[in-house]
C-alpha cells in the first residue's frame, strides 16, 4: 500500500513539474509590454523599457558621439530624469567629461528658468573688447534670496590659461567668457536644481579631455547581461 501511495505522490510531483515548465514557457512567449507614448514622447516606466529605448536610439543613429552603447544612453537618460529632462533632451544636453557628468550651459539656464525659482536674469558685457577687462557679468535673483552676480573677464581666462587655447576659446572667445560666468553663478545659486553639475564648457577646461562618455564600462558594468538582453 505504501508503494501505491509513493507512486501516487511521484505522479503528482511529475504533474507539478510539468505545470511549472508550461507556465515558464508561457511567460517567455508573452510579448513585452508596450512603451507608453504621451505629449512629450516616450514614457519609460521600468529599467527594461529604458534599455529597450536606449537600444532603439543606438540603432537609429541618433546617439551622440561617445554614447554608441545602449548602456551609455540609458545612464544619460537616468541623469536627465534626475534633472527633469525628457530622454532625448538628456541625450542632447548632457555629457561625461573625464568620467564625470556635466550639462551644457544653455540647458542649465533652461532648467533654472523652468524651475520657477528664477525671478530675474541679466547678462551684461563689460570692459573694452581687446582688453583684459573685457568679459561678461551675469546677475540673477532667486526667490527668497538677494540678487547675486558673477563676472568672468579676459584677465580671468588668461589667469586660468584658457585664453587662446585651441578650440572654442579661440573660435568663440566671447561666448566662452559668457558661459563661464553663467556656469559659476547658476551653480552657486541653483545648485540644488542642477544637482551640483558643472557645465560642459567648464568641465572640458579643467583637465585634458580623456573620453566624452565612457559610461558603459565605468558605470553600467555589464548591465545588458543583467537585464537579460532586452530587445
Amino acid at each position: 500500500m505504501g508503494g501505491k501511495t509513493q507512486n501516487k505522490t511521484d505522479n503528482m510531483n511529475t504533474t507539478d513539474v510539468k505545470t511549472d515548465t508550461q507556465v515558464a514557457v508561457a511567460d517567455t512567449a508573452q510579448p513585452k509590454a508596450q512603451i507608453s507614448f504621451g505629449n512629450q514622447g516616450v514614457q519609460l516606466a521600468s529599467i527594461d523599457e529604458a534599455f529597450r529605448f536606449a537600444k532603439a536610439v543606438v540603432a537609429s543613429g541618433f546617439a551622440p558621439r561617445g554614447m554608441e552603447k545602449p548602456e551609455s544612453v540609458m545612464i544619460a537618460i537616468q541623469l536627465g530624469m534626475e534633472l527633469g529632462l525628457t530622454p532625448m533632451a538628456a541625450l542632447q544636453n548632457t555629457a561625461v567629461i573625464n568620467g564625470r557628468p556635466a550639462i551644457y550651459g544653455d540647458a542649465a539656464l533652461a532648467l533654472v528658468r523652468a524651475s520657477g525659482q528664477l525671478e530675474s536674469y541679466a547678462e551684461e558685457e563689460v570692459g573694452e573688447i581687446g582688453k583684459d577687462t573685457h568679459g561678461y557679468k551675469i546677475t540673477v535673483k532667486r526667490k527668497g534670496f538677494d540678487a547675486a552676480s558673477e563676472t568672468f573677464t579676459t584677465a580671468d581666462a588668461k589667469g586660468a590659461k584658457l585664453w587662446g587655447k585651441s578650440g572654442p576659446w579661440s573660435d568663440y572667445p566671447k561666448r566662452m567668457l559668457k558661459f563661464r560666468a553663467r556656469g559659476f553663478i547658476l551653480r552657486d545659486q541653483f545648485g540644488d536644481i542642477l544637482k551640483g553639475l558643472r557645465t560642459v564648457e567648464e568641465a572640458r577646461d579643467i583637465a585634458p579631455e580623456i573620453n566624452v562618455t565612457p559610461l558603459a564600462e565605468k558605470v553600467a558594468g555589464g548591465l545588458s547581461d543583467a537585464i537579460g538582453g532586452a530587445a
